[in-house]
């Protein structure tokens, strides 16, 4: 069979061939034998077209004579070719190479016909290469190839030919230029009017040991600092000299800690770097959002915005209360100012609404409505908070069609819609993340730690951690913006539920403006008696917290965890958060844990009382929340492996220095 192709194969051949099948077909004919010669006519007709389709196929494309001289001329040429070239099959074997592949000593093992597809993790697999039509780039030794590939097929078999470039030279310019990329960052004291008014005579001397520490860090960097505006500082650092501190977890904060220790109102310093490719406007850009996104979580931090997303370093102290006015007032008249411009506003909180979201939303809806404009608060009508808030609402004709679901609010949202959404700072938890996407202007008034950056900046962002809740936050623009008599006695009581649910009831994160939001509702025993009683938990609810309690453990000595799986309705995440501010009453436990299922899924809400940053340790698992007061939803697991995944994420932020107790 082998002798018959190659005898097809050859021109002359064919030709002999042809012309001795015509005449034997032709003397057949005179010999008048009908069937031998329609065979031999059939077998004549075959040969012919096979011969035109093989002349069609295999030479249009070159000069008569030109074929066989072309084939050697390409092998010699690509055998010869100083470019490492490889041929891979369909099946993963080597089926050629040229001279200077086999010169590659990392790829001499390599032999004609062998298998690749345990080579180089499978990178040379005929469907890998095949997939990356950009090329790609491999490291054999200390040297870097980038390979291009085409596909071509003969004799119906499937190839692909590889061609290697050495790129080292390229990747180790790229390696310089990346080392040597400009780091700029902004460093700021952001408690200074705090330490100043308690300490007018220290809080010199307390700066001067702090810039000494922060100069000789980054004089060590071979970088340069600046003091642009009073206790604000400008650094330029190379990259490669900057980034060995994100392995030392920025031990400069712990520096700087000690040189002003030894007060109470201790000060400190919030610093925002970038580490990026751009120009320096667009570095100087991020570095600023960095520091702020720093002071917005409570100061005391490092942002690290680098190439994948930002870092946090630090935060083991808690955020100071700022007791200024000022932004509250700026803040109230900017949102005035929105309102009036709007064709109708639109509110929502967060996910599993809770009594502080609704609170806040209807004193938006109390300031929209002051001011003569269409409002709508975006809720879920099956969450259990509403049971207990909406009877505040009764006989108020001003809500009866206030209240709307998601859809609803959608199509109420026009190119002039104002969005407001309160005690919620991440668009992953929004009631309806369709109308924040679609929504031309947007605020957002929250008291929680920011975890994430938004992509699109919002027109007005208030978001002050060391507020006790969102509540106390519009308490402090209400009293700005229009005068108390506007509120009437429901919404007041509301405000105050919604302050006592953040507070625990005055026992947590309360300060000057807490008890100031409190004067500003004019609270008497009446008020107080109604807030409180939106807290008294039911049958159902109280003997779950006895399930709660039973499966109490302490972890680390100072750590409360528990947790409840008998059912997994929503109700559980409610009685979780109570569960975990119950194990605060056990003695030395300063912070705690409460695990329960919801669906298929496991909700942790976290509390501590003070001492401890159980937002640091739910942003290991996604969540975030406040320095006291976070919370976080793992999907599609269990209680076991949630539980495993917490202890983890503790151990992470006790290694990195989140230690319980003390002033941190």
């Amino acid at each position: 069979m082998r002798k018959l192709k190659s005898f097809i194969r050859n021109k002359k051949e064919i030709v002999t061939f042809n012309s001795v099948l015509l005449l034997l077909t032709i003397s057949i004919a005179f010999l008048n034998k009908s069937a031998l010669f329609f065979v031999c006519l059939a077998f004549c007709v075959l040969c012919f077209g096979y011969t035109v389709y093989d002349y069609i196929a295999r030479f249009k494309f070159f000069p008569a004579g030109t074929e066989d001289t072309f084939s050697k001329f390409t092998v010699n040429a690509l055998m010869d070719l100083p470019q490492p070239v490889l041929m891979i099959g369909s099946d993963d074997s080597t089926t050629w190479y040229n001279n200077a592949f086999s010169a590659i000593k990392e790829v001499a093992g390599i032999k004609s016909s062998q298998s690749v597809k345990g080579v180089f993790g499978g990178a040379l697999c005929y469907s890998a290469i095949k997939s990356k039509v950009d090329g790609f780039t491999i490291k054999l030794g200390e040297k870097y190839y980038d390979i291009h590939s085409t596909g071509f097929i003969s004799t119906g078999r499937s190839y692909v030919l590889t061609f290697w470039s050495d790129s080292t030279a390229r990747h180790a310019a790229e390696k310089t230029l990346k080392m040597k990329n400009v780091v700029v960052g902004y460093a700021a004291v952001d408690n200074a009017a705090d330490v100043a008014s308690y300490l007018q005579e220290q809080y010199r001397s307390m700066i001067a040991k702090a810039y000494t520490e922060l100069y000789s860090w980054v004089s060590g960097m071979n970088g340069i600092i600046r003091e642009y505006d009073r206790d604000k500082y400008v650094i330029f650092v190379d990259e490669e000299n900057f980034t060995p501190n994100i392995s030392k977890k920025f031990d400069i904060l712990d520096r700087i800690d000690t040189a002003v220790s030894g007060n109470s109102n201790r000060l400190t310093l919030s610093m925002g770097f970038v580490v990026m490719d751009g120009t320096l406007a667009e570095k100087e850009e991020g570095a600023h959002e960095a520091l702020e996104y720093a002071f917005q979580r409570g100061g005391a931090q490092i942002i690290v915005k680098g190439r994948d997303g930002n870092v946090s370093f630090g935060g083991q102290n808690r955020a100071s209360a700022k007791t200024t006015k000022i932004k509250s007032r700026v803040t109230a008249d900017k949102l005035k100012t929105l309102i009036h411009e709007s064709s109708n506003v639109i509110i929502m909180g967060h996910k599993n609404i809770d009594v502080d979201a609704i609170a806040s939303a209807c004193a938006v809806a109390r300031l929209t409505v002051t001011l003569n404009k269409k409002v709508n608060i975006v809720i879920n009508p099956d969450d259990s908070a509403l049971e207990s808030a909406l009877p505040f609402f009764e006989g108020l004709s001003e809500y009866d069609n206030v209240f709307v679901d998601h859809v609803q609010g959608q199509e109420l949202l026009s190119p002039k819609s104002l969005v407001v959404i309160v005690d919620a700072s991440n668009p992953k938890i929004f009631e309806s993340i369709d109308i924040y996407n679609n929504a031309s202007t947007v605020a957002i008034i929250d008291h929680h730690v920011q975890t994430t950056e938004f992509d699109t900046t919002p027109t007005l962002q208030y978001i002050d951690p060391t507020a006790s809740s969102a509540s106390e936050l519009m308490c402090e623009i209400l009293e700005q913006a229009i005068p108390r008599s506007a509120l009437n006695s429901s919404e007041a009581e509301l405000l105050l539920a919604g302050i006592l649910l953040d507070t625990q009831r005055f026992t947590r994160n309360t300060g000057v403006r807490t008890f100031g939001a409190t004067m500003y509702l004019r609270t008497d025993n009446k008020m107080m008696l109604k807030a409180r009683s939106l807290f008294k938990p039911s049958i159902n609810e109280y003997l779950k917290l006895s399930s709660f309690r039973k499966n109490t453990i302490v972890f680390r000595d100072v750590v409360g965890i528990s947790h409840f799986e008998e059912d997994n309705l929503p109700e559980n995440r409610v009685i979780a958060s109570m569960a975990a501010e119950d194990m605060l009453e056990i003695n030395q436990v300063k912070a705690s844990f409460a695990l329960c299922t919801i669906g298929d899924d496991v909700h942790i809400s976290g509390r501590s009382d003070g001492s401890y940053n159980v937002a640091k340790v739910l942003e290991y698992l996604n969540g975030g929340g406040r320095f006291e007061a976070a919370a976080t939803v793992m999907k599609a697991t269990t209680v076991k492996s949630a539980m495993e995944k917490l202890r983890e994420a503790i151990d992470v932020c006790w290694n990195d220095k989140f230690t319980i107790g003390g002033n941190i």
